[in-house]
């Protein structure tokens, strides 16, 4: 239904790649998804420019969540940081987004793997469900923060992440600290540093909360999400927390 829309935003995408910046991206990912090579100001830029001219006066509010969700399915990453645009910059903003009616299609993002790596995953947590969080609260952050007992990875990662925008909140630590004692057992590397960098934001406000996280769990740390977790602290609060992982 919406595939001339998408065919259109591809092409405007494209018209602004550069193959150094694609070799550059792919490269720092570890080839874990394709790029076109565009910078987020260009993605931005064409976005807006994109809705303006060929959407806003095309599609009612129901079918632009349709169409920014199915934007997902594209090959290359600039179109799914184009679908996170559309959701965080405009359809969010409108009061088009609730999370009653559309977690549920949210999540579908991930266990369809239109969602598969760590870049769109952040930037989709960061960037559009944060901003749901700081939107709607509480009942959308215990929504989000459901999702780590997902056995799919990205979408575990996503129920710490997301809260990166709101570290400041501390309504939400009770329920960072439930997700953190789950996924930070999870073997996978994506699911340890989610925890260390939700910590790390936190620590910034609350290093007692930091601390009773990390001692309880210590096992199960490595030491790239421990030092993560204590990016902040002082050298000697990093030296003895890297002695107690080594004794654990």
């Amino acid at each position: 239904m919406y595939s001339n829309h998408k065919s259109t935003l591809l092409s405007l995408l494209q018209v602004e790649s550069n193959p150094n910046a694609k070799g550059w991206w792919e490269g720092y990912v570890k080839e874990s998804a394709p790029f076109l090579g565009v910078k987020m100001a260009d993605i931005r830029k064409v976005v807006h420019q994109w809705h303006k001219n060929q959407i806003a006066g095309n599609l009612d509010v129901e079918q632009q969540v349709d169409l920014a969700l199915s934007i997902f399915e594209g090959e290359y990453t600039e179109e799914k940081l184009a679908g996170t645009l559309f959701l965080q910059e405009i359809l969010i903003p409108f009061n088009a987004i609730r999370c009653d009616g559309d977690i549920k299609r949210f999540a579908d993002l991930f266990i369809n793997r239109n969602i598969y790596d760590w870049n769109v995953c952040d930037w989709f947590c960061v960037k559009a469900l944060g901003a749901l969080i700081k939107k709607e609260g509480n009942r959308c952050a215990t929504k989000i923060v459901a999702w780590h007992s997902s056995e799919n990875l990205w979408q575990a990662r996503a129920s710490l992440v997301a809260f990166v925008p709101a570290a400041e909140n501390a309504e939400y630590y009770h329920l960072i600290e439930k997700a953190s004692k789950v996924v930070i057992r999870r073997e996978e590397r994506f699911a340890k540093t989610a925890v260390g960098w939700i910590l790390r934001d936190i620590s910034k406000r609350n290093k007692g909360f930091v601390d009773r996280v990390v001692t309880e769990n210590i096992g199960y740390f490595t030491l790239e999400s421990l030092t993560n977790a204590t990016k902040y602290y002082s050298k000697e609060e990093k030296s003895n927390y890297r002695q107690l992982l080594k004794d654990a």
